[in-house]
């Protein structure tokens, strides 16, 4: 994505970065709302580690159409850092993690 002409990035990038935030915030949202039924807690996790997963993607798409957007100006925003993606594979790493938890052993 980071290749391709700028005004593809501009529309592919805050076109999937609204997109997958609105996916992501469901279950992030669902994970730490306190009226929520929390009670199996390895679903909990699976659905933060999702949540928190998706929504970094979604800043990874967003941070990428700002720095098109910002292209040749003076004070120009720069792409994303390594740190965002760490971020979401670590996310996604937990998310299967607990997901593999659940399944290994059922609630009773």
């Amino acid at each position: 994505m980071t290749t391709s002409p700028r005004q593809r990035r501009i529309t592919w990038g805050f076109g999937l970065a609204i997109g997958i935030g609105m996916i992501g915030f469901g279950p992030l949202f669902a994970s730490v709302w306190p009226g929520f039924d929390h009670s199996p807690w390895d679903i909990n996790t699976m659905l933060f580690g999702l949540g928190v997963g998706l929504c970094t993607i979604a800043y990874i798409f967003g941070r990428i159409a700002v720095a098109a957007v910002t292209e040749g100006r003076r004070n120009a925003i720069a792409p994303p850092t390594r740190r965002a993606y760490l971020v979401a594979g670590g996310g996604f790493v937990l998310a299967v993690l607990a997901l593999a938890w659940a399944i290994a052993f059922p609630a009773s």
